[in-house]
Parts: C-alpha cells; structure tokens; sequence
C-alpha cells in the first residue's frame, strides 16, 4: 500500500497500555480479556496494538479472517476469534492459520473443515447475527454431530451496554445465563463489551470483550474513568494566502472572510477521513493557538481563517488532539467516535510513541 505523505496519525502505546490496566479495574482478578482489533485497531494499526497488548491480554477479536491472517503473519501467536459469518471460499484458512471460527447458523457446520475451532453467537437482543435463544438443544446436538470441530467458547453482543442501568442489558444478561447453563462448563463465554465492564460489573462471565475503550473512548455519553484517547492526527500547512473581507471560499462559496486577512490550506479532505459534514464545525490548532476550519472541506483540501496571524509553508497543524478529540468531532455531526477514527485513511503513515 502506497502512504500518503500529507499528514500523519500518531498512535501512543504507553496510554493503550495505561487503558488497559484502567478497564482492567473493572474485572474480577481471573475474568480474562479479548482485544478487539477489528477495523485496523479502529484505525489505530492493528499489528502494532496487537504486537503491545499480546503479553498483557489472553485473546483477540477481529471481523474477518483476513484481518486474523495478517496478525498470524505477524507472529500474533494468542487465540483470534473471527466475528464475521464463514465463507466456503476461505472457510479452510481457519485451520491453517489457528483462527478461531464464529458459528452463528446450521451450515457453517457443514463449511468449516475438521478440527477447525469455533465459539458459537447467539442473538439475546442485538438482532444481528446469531442462534436465537430457543435454538439451544438444537445447537448442542449439532455440536454432538460436528465433533470433528471443536467449540471453545460461546458468546453473545450487547444491544445497549453504553447506557448504565439499562432495563435491556439485564435481560439479555438473563437470556445468556439461561443459555450457558445448557452448555459444557469447560466452554468460554464472554458477552460484555466496554460498556459493560464499565458499567454492569455482573455481566462478566470468565471473558470480557474490550474495544473502543483500549483507545481511550467510552462507547456511549457517560465517561469511563482513566481512559485517554491514544491517537492524534497532524497534518501542516502547504500554502499561506492573503485574503480580503467578504471574499469567499471553497464550494459552494458558503462562507466569507469576515475581515482581511490571511488563508491556511492544510492538505487533507474528505477522501482522507476528514468527513465533508465537519466543514465550518471544527479549530484545529497551530503553533499553540486555535483557528477555524472555513468553508466547505474538500476531497484533498481544507481551508483555515488565520486573521491576522502569519505561518510559514510546512508548519504543523493539529487536526485531531486532546481538546479536539474524536468525541468532539462526533457530537458536532450526531454520530460516534468509532466512525470518526475509523473514516482515516489507512494510507496515512502511522507513527507510535512508546
């Protein structure tokens, strides 16, 4: 993959560690963790979370077998948990890299080559994927027929863990309790989330999955204490321009200068991750001090009010940073900062602090 050279992300090591041992708090002293690094690590590079976390976590979680492969590859050597549904065309790949399948349906029996391992999903509330609850003596005698895989575990997804005393994660906890008790004692089970290790300190089972919080964010409003975002996002300015009053900028000519002054282009847009919706929404910081981003954001280019101020081309711009984080950039365009970290561009190089 070819990097672009207009920005770079920095990714801090020592605060996801910091996290970790935060949310850690949260667990009975034997409740074991699984990483989740799907997504890129949620943008953040998913080998060099993974490669930081492996001695201080049991297991990891990714989407799809290819993201499992790549961590395999790196010499990754702790369990990995596949959430997406089997495909017949890579459903071989699971047994030769060590990856662990999610059966979720009858026929993903029928895909998965012998000795291939597998946690079962079932649906208590999410309305996604998964066995539904009344499946459970099917389940097991499917289990009982397929006894050339191996089940190892068993789990299930939160519906509305972000909300503390929500009515709803006590009845899928209820549901999932029914359903472990059919099952062998020897089996993993894990359901809670972030949210719910944060929140519901009863829904742990003897696995927790973590996520969104190993990079510093809670998954909902409510704030989880000792946790700080890891990544920041640079770019610089590549050209100062004076401008007069009332002159506009950008498409759609939406914003004007509201005295003269001086224009900053910072060269990322859109196709980098810095979503069109933001335009006019967000400062970024320069050399200490914060300006607005005017006019409407571009594919590859954002424009910045400076006033009065003078920069020189090439000189750093902050565009995701402690004060700016990506729960602000969320709560402007009502939507959250899982989509914010993972819209940036993975062809933007990511540098890691120790």
């Amino acid at each position: 993959m070819i990097q672009k050279s207009n920005a770079t992300v920095e990714v801090n090591l020592a605060k996801l560690k910091k996290n970790l041992q935060a949310l850690r708090s949260y667990l009975d002293e034997d409740t074991r963790v699984m990483s989740v690094v799907k997504a890129d690590a949620y943008g953040h590079g998913a080998v060099e979370v993974a490669s930081t976390l492996e001695p201080m976590v049991e297991a990891f979680a990714v989407n799809d077998i290819h993201e499992g492969i790549e961590l395999r590859k790196q010499d990754i050597t702790k369990p990995i948990l596949v959430f997406e549904v089997p495909q017949k065309t890579t459903a071989s790949q699971y047994r030769v890299h060590n990856l662990t399948a999610t059966v979720s349906a009858k026929e993903h029996f029928d895909w998965l080559p012998n000795g291939t391992s597998y946690h079962l999903n079932f649906d208590t509330g999410m309305g996604r994927l998964g066995f539904s609850p009344e499946e459970s003596e099917r389940v097991l005698s499917l289990m009982e027929e397929n006894q050339n895989l191996f089940c190892t575990g068993l789990y299930s997804h939160f519906a509305t863990a972000d909300s503390p005393e929500s009515d709803f994660v006590t009845e899928q906890h209820h549901l999932f309790t029914k359903i472990r008790e059919q099952f062998p004692g020897k089996l993993s089970a894990h359901v809670a989330n972030t949210g719910a290790t944060a929140f519901y300190s009863s829904e742990q089972f003897d696995m927790v999955r973590l996520g969104i919080g190993l990079y510093g964010y809670a998954p909902g409003k409510t704030n989880i204490e000792g946790i700080k975002p890891i990544l920041q996002w640079k770019s610089n300015l590549v050209q100062i321009k004076p401008i007069i009053e009332e002159s506009p900028v950008s498409y759609g000519a939406t914003w004007q200068a509201p005295s003269d002054g001086n224009l900053g282009v910072i060269p990322v847009g859109y196709d980098d991750g810095l979503k069109r919706s933001l335009s006019e929404e967000l400062t970024v910081r320069i050399g200490g001090e914060k300006y607005p981003l005017v006019g409407n954001i571009t594919m590859n280019y954002s424009m910045v009010f400076l006033g009065d101020d003078k920069y020189k081309p090439g000189t750093s711009v902050e565009l995701l940073y402690a004060e700016s984080d990506a729960r602000d950039w969320a709560s402007k365009i009502d939507t959250i900062p899982y989509e914010i970290l993972t819209s940036i561009n993975p062809k933007i190089p990511r540098e890691y602090i120790l």
